[in-house]
């Protein structure tokens, strides 16, 4: 075969894995089992899911999704819920991400984790603001030497710590984040750490990717 033809047939097999492998599903769970069946219904053939699919990568149905289906309307309204407080929050996104994972963490919601830790990445968490998240003890965060969080994070933390473990927010710590926030920005830092409260205990309660038992990871790289 002459060498052009060889090229030629590298760069079509070399173009068709590309595209394969760009339109493969993004693998965001384990497929482990949950307490209860997943309902996984293929595309167009029920609209909630079509909808969660709009807003998950590559439209692929996460391990929660599965779960939440087995209810078609919780399903939908818990949809409308998490695109809010993920794609319409007026927070900043490290902020937004910080709650969340510490909300997990503090629920002992390794599932909440191993979905978000690559967001708050993403988002501009480092990894040793990740392990300060992440290893910090409940209330204790201000006594914490050499933080590597800013002070609008740092207030963060406390507030999501106040909040989800003793659930009366002691208006000094409310005033600590308020001040780096507008009105509209502290009522959706209350609506995430809520919401993720929420489904940090729902993830666990039902087993979710059977991660009920697994230990919360603790960021290395």
């Amino acid at each position: 075969m002459a060498p052009s033809h060889v090229s030629l047939i590298f760069c079509l097999l070399a173009a068709f894995f590309g595209t394969v492998l760009a339109h493969s599903p993004v693998k965001r769970d384990d497929n482990l089992p949950a307490r209860v069946p997943y309902v996984f219904p293929a595309p167009g053939t029920n609209a909630v899911a079509d909808a969660i699919r709009a807003r998950r990568t590559n439209g692929t149905l996460l391990d929660l999704d599965g779960v939440l289906l087995q209810d078609d309307g919780l399903a939908s309204g818990w949809n409308a819920l998490a695109t809010d407080i993920r794609d319409n929050n007026s927070l900043p996104a490290p902020m937004r991400e910080l709650f969340i994972l510490r909300t997990g963490v503090l629920n002992n919601a390794a599932y909440v984790w191993l979905q978000h830790e690559s967001v708050g990445r993403a988002a501009g968490l480092t990894l040793d603001q990740l392990r300060e998240i992440r290893l910090t003890p409940a209330f204790l965060s201000p006594l914490t030497p050499g933080t590597t969080l800013t002070p609008e994070l740092s207030a963060a933390l406390i507030f999501a710590d106040f909040m989800t473990n003793a659930v009366k927010v002691p208006q000094p710590v409310f005033n600590n984040l308020h001040q780096f926030l507008t009105d509209e920005q502290i009522v959706d830092a209350v609506a995430t750490v809520g919401t993720y409260n929420l489904v940090s205990r729902f993830v666990v309660a039902l087993d979710v990717d059977s991660k009920m038992d697994v230990p919360v990871p603790i960021p290395t790289q």
